[in-house]
């Protein structure tokens, strides 16, 4: 028996898919209600064949509705239709309805008829071309249809929705995806794991977690430290380490550096004594810590000038068999460095030296550093002298340290001699350590000598920087040599050498002060062209600067050009 059944629904509503139930509507609910654009479903029930959609045409229900050249309806109310009188229909080929909408969605009707290659070709087509609510529309018109979506093509698809925070409709695709036969990667498990978090979604993060060892891919460590920040930063602590002994439970490898993180958050948020009581609650799963656990807490602790809580933390990583090694002593010398602690700093030098862990140059290097910072220079000079009369080699490291804290303290003649003994001595210098000693010659005003280490960089096929070159323009404008400094630019712009801004505003103000304001334009028109986004703020200081020095005329100028580049305005 064969039936013919009508249905009308407005475009963007029409769906039709194997196997499920279909809303069908009578006929005389055509009228004044329907939608401006409407769609003729005619659809054919052969019980002994599968449901197909035979008919699908788009018409303006303003017209006579008409099935095939003798089948005919009209616009008018009729409650019935004799199916059996009608006259046979070459049906036409279905059209693919194009739609404007924010969604992108496209009517299942079009792609019910495809097989399952010719919608995966269509998939990844949409996918490579950026479509992702067509795609996940048709993902689900396959899922409907029985049919497996290209499984590179969903990992696609899921990473692009993660990106656009469309996180539901990437946790639907990757439903579609695992009923499809399909294991995502970790990568896509873990950037939809981090999106759910982003967005508060704890529960789902923690179910998805959780189902991912029944999809053939375990959470990793990456994905736990995700959740373990997540819940932290939503006040789930207890929950957090309830959820970690499940996983241990469960049989998921006890992941030190999640455990360490775990613990490094109790500690941040709860307290050391919380950490404390969860290491230990911990070690009864199977979760025991190393020196690196142990070490991360005290880091944390003397971060925080929680001095007072190193013992416990130390006599804890002692009740564990273990014993402090060099990063434990050293994390706490630089704690008490930080501080000014000096005489805790000679006391921890000399507890290493007991232990069996003599000051290495990093230990050596932590103590000179925070030395020069605080300006007790010459304590400083006598630890590098401490170092070598204890067979502890300084590196460069040490040595650049000195420099610029001696470069502060205008002691550059001293620097520059130390700079020529390990010159001749052998050291690798870097640039770091000539541009120390350029820059500190320049703003001494020593512009000649910062030419001759300029020359003699080079010379040992060190290539100067940005900062070298910028150090140079600037002792040349403060002695007036603008020529010099036009050139040293222009080098720089030849050789394609990043320029600052500040660069640029101290040869244009010393061009001025020279009276060279076509040279000083020039300038000008050579850093608009530099700057793809230029500062209005920056150019208008710039003309502010030339103006209160007393170039009003250069000033205005100045300004005329920015506004010819359409940097400032008429009325700025």
């Amino acid at each position: 028996m064969v039936k013919m059944v009508f249905t009308q629904q407005c475009a963007s509503d029409i769906c039709c898919s194997y196997g499920s139930s279909f809303p069908f509507r009578s006929i005389h609910a055509y009228g004044s209600q329907a939608c401006s654009s409407t769609a003729l479903s005619v659809v054919h029930v052969d019980y002994s064949k599968k449901l197909k959609l035979k008919h699908d045409i788009q018409l303006d229900s303003s017209a006579a509705l008409r099935v095939g050249p003798a089948g005919t309806v009209d616009g008018s109310n009729k409650s019935n239709y004799n199916s059996e009188k009608a006259t046979p229909v070459n049906y036409a080929k279905p059209l693919r309805l194009s739609t404007s909408n924010a969604s992108g969605s496209t009517l299942d009707g079009y792609h019910v008829e495809h097989d399952e290659t010719s919608n995966n070709d269509v998939l990844c087509n949409l996918c490579e071309n950026g479509k992702l609510m067509e795609a996940c529309n048709l993902v689900d018109v396959m899922a409907r249809l029985s049919q497996v979506p290209d499984l590179q093509s969903c990992v696609n698809l899921i990473r692009g929705l993660i990106n656009v925070d469309r996180i539901e409709k990437a946790v639907r695709v990757l439903q579609v995806m695992i009923l499809s036969g399909g294991v995502p990667d970790i990568i896509t498990y873990n950037k939809l794991i981090g999106g759910l978090c982003r967005r508060g979604q704890l529960n789902s993060a923690i179910k998805l977690v959780e189902d991912m060892g029944f999809c053939g891919c375990p959470p990793d460590v990456i994905t736990f430290n995700t959740l373990f920040r997540s819940m932290f930063e939503h006040g789930k602590y207890d929950e957090a380490i309830w959820f970690w002994k499940d996983q241990l439970r469960k049989g998921y490898p006890p992941y030190l550096i999640s455990y360490t993180i775990l613990l490094e958050l109790v500690c941040k948020y709860c307290g050391i004594r919380r950490a404390m009581n969860a290491m230990e609650d911990l070690a009864f799963d199977g979760c025991h810590p190393d020196l690196v656990t142990f070490n991360s807490l005290i880091n944390l602790i003397c971060k925080r000038g929680k001095f007072e809580d190193v013992a416990m933390v130390v006599g804890g990583l002692m009740s564990h068999g273990l014993e402090p090694n060099a990063v434990t002593y050293n994390t706490l010398l630089h704690s008490f460095c930080i501080k000014g602690k000096w005489a805790e700093a000679d006391d921890m030098l000399f507890i290493m030296k007991e232990a069996s862990y003599p000051p290495t140059v990093v230990t050596y290097n932590i103590l000179i550093n925070s030395l020069c910072k605080y300006q007790i220079l010459d304590r400083a000079i006598d630890v590098l002298h401490k170092m070598l009369n204890e067979g502890c080699s300084p590196d460069i490291v040490t040595y650049n340290t000195l420099l610029a804290a001696m470069c502060k303290v205008d002691m550059i003649e001293e620097a520059l001699n130390i700079l020529h003994s390990l010159r001749d001595n052998g050291y690798s210098l870097v640039v770091i350590s000539y541009n120390t000693l350029i820059d500190g010659l320049a703003k001494k005003g020593e512009i000649k000598k910062a030419m001759v280490l300029f020359d003699e960089m080079v010379n040992d096929g060190i290539t100067p920087d940005d900062i070298t070159y910028g150090s140079l323009v600037m002792g040349f404008c403060k002695q007036g040599m603008v020529h010099e400094a036009v050139e040293m630019l222009q080098e720089m712009v030849k050789i394609n050498c990043r320029i600052r801004g500040s660069t640029f505003t101290l040869v244009i103000q010393a061009l001025c002060r020279n009276g060279k304001l076509d040279t000083a334009i020039e300038i000008v028109s050579i850093m608009v062209s530099r700057y793809s986004k230029p500062s209005k703020a920056g150019y208008t200081s710039l003309v502010r600067a030339v103006a209160a020095s007393g170039m009003t005329e250069a000033a205005t100028k100045l300004r005329k050009v920015f506004i010819e580049h359409k940097i400032l305005k008429e009325d700025s």
